[in-house]
């Protein structure tokens, strides 16, 4: 009798135990930066190609989260429950070879040494709050280099901040969409002055 109140309870305790093992919290809600607000076509064919280097990224910035931070030097934090589609150098880089597209053929790899190239480094990709949480910018820093036969051509640094309709992560995301698009036309606008 003993022996058998000792195995249901047992069995009791290991199913119990086993209903928290099964628990799997919810996918996180996936960010990207949609479709370019932009898209006039611009004829190419008389251009000269330039490549697009893929976009290097400062250390917060090479995985899919979320970066938030209170003021410009608070620290850099990352939403729980909150991902980009890819990391924010991946959605960059589609942007700006999408944008530069519309004015020259647009190359992924260099084909020769003489060929104009644009090397980018993202910088900063993030939701910055106000000091007292009311508001917050979409904002986004980017260094990039024009360089063609081993040698600087010119380079250029670009930051845009655009404040956000409302302070979630998805008010965050579209205010970076516009942000990121107003950066890769003065990129874009830079690079046709240079070359």
């Amino acid at each position: 009798m003993t022996l058998n109140r000792l195995l249901i309870t047992s069995c009791l305790s290991l199913l119990m135990a086993g209903c928290g093992i099964g628990n799997v919290p919810p996918a996180p809600t996936m960010l990207d930066l949609g479709s370019p607000l932009n898209q006039t076509p611009i004829d190419t064919a008389s251009k000269a190609p330039l490549g697009v280097a893929p976009v290097t990224a400062v250390g917060t910035l090479q995985s899919q989260k979320v970066i938030w931070r209170i003021g410009q030097n608070g620290q850099p934090n990352a939403y729980a429950t909150v991902r980009w589609t890819a990391t924010p150098a991946v959605m960059v880089r589609e942007r700006l070879f999408d944008r530069l597209s519309r004015q020259a053929p647009v190359l992924t790899v260099e084909v020769n040494a003489e060929m104009a190239q644009v090397r980018t480094n993202l910088l900063q990709f993030e939701q910055v709050f106000s000091a007292d949480g009311q508001t917050s910018d979409g904002v986004i820093t980017l260094q990039v280099v024009l360089v063609a036969n081993n040698q600087v051509l010119d380079q250029f640094r670009v930051t845009r901040s655009v404040k956000a309709q409302d302070n979630t992560a998805e008010g965050g995301s579209q205010a970076l969409r516009v942000a990121t698009d107003e950066a890769v036309n003065q990129i874009a606008q830079w690079i046709a002055k240079v070359r």
